[in-house]
């Protein structure tokens, strides 16, 4: 990265989504519009963050995430083998994080045969812009975050482990389609120690040969938070 300045600017989690991109997700829930629909406003809204960016100078930057529903992560929730949904025990009210649709492990946790789909997402990334790029990956324990173990898991760090080893191998096919900086983020890092998120962070790179950058949060969204003090 010698063409970068001394300290080069970049951005950190999801882009603001636009009014149309919200609307287009419910309409796809309901049925109202089809995948090609739902494709094809994704590819707008990765263009719209990608021109945002390069117009603000940025210079390192993504696709702003814009793929991802809720979460992070609940786009390849409805792709990973192995989990099943649990009906959601509240949906009246403003937006809480217990309304999530959460997950039981049912077997062993794997993802499809071409991997979760994030190559993908980067190549379209690199493809649509003259600026550097970094990809973006969800880490092990907020992939895991709202999967109950079942009977299949020991616990939810048994489900972060498993999900280290399906992320590793999601980092190393993006490292084969040119990536050169990834970042993990770990929003929903779960009550585990510093130690625990460091040991699974570096199960989930082990052997990555990229430059490597971590973003944890989580603070009250919405007023909300997600846990409370014990």
């Amino acid at each position: 990265m010698s063409d970068l300045p001394l300290i080069p600017s970049a951005v950190i989690g999801s882009h603001g989504h636009p009014g149309w991109w919200f609307a287009t997700v419910k309409a796809y829930e309901a049925g109202e519009v089809g995948p090609g629909d739902l494709e094809e406003m994704m590819d707008d809204a990765a263009n719209t963050a990608i021109r945002d960016m390069e117009e603000a100078g940025v210079d390192i930057i993504t696709d702003g995430e814009v793929r991802r529903l809720d979460g992070y992560v609940d786009s390849y929730y409805a792709i990973i083998k192995g989990i099943q949904p649990i009906p959601v025990r509240r949906k009246a009210g403003p937006w809480g994080y217990d309304q999530q649709t959460r997950y039981e492990a049912v077997g062993r946790i794997e993802a499809p045969p071409g991997g979760l789909g994030i190559v993908k997402e980067f190549e379209y990334l690199k493809a649509h812009t003259r600026r550097r790029v970094k990809a973006t990956c969800a880490g092990p324990l907020t992939f895991g975050s709202r999967i109950h173990p079942g009977s299949t898991y020991k616990g939810v760090v048994d489900v972060a482990e498993r999900f280290a080893e399906v992320i590793n191998a999601e980092l190393r096919a993006l490292v084969a389609a040119g990536a050169d900086f990834i970042q993990i983020d770990e929003p929903a890092r779960g009550n585990v120690s510093g130690e625990e998120m460091a040991r699974l962070f570096n199960l989930a790179t082990d052997g990555v040969r990229a430059r490597l950058g971590f973003h944890i949060c989580f603070g009250n969204r919405f007023g909300r938070s997600r846990f409370a003090r014990t």
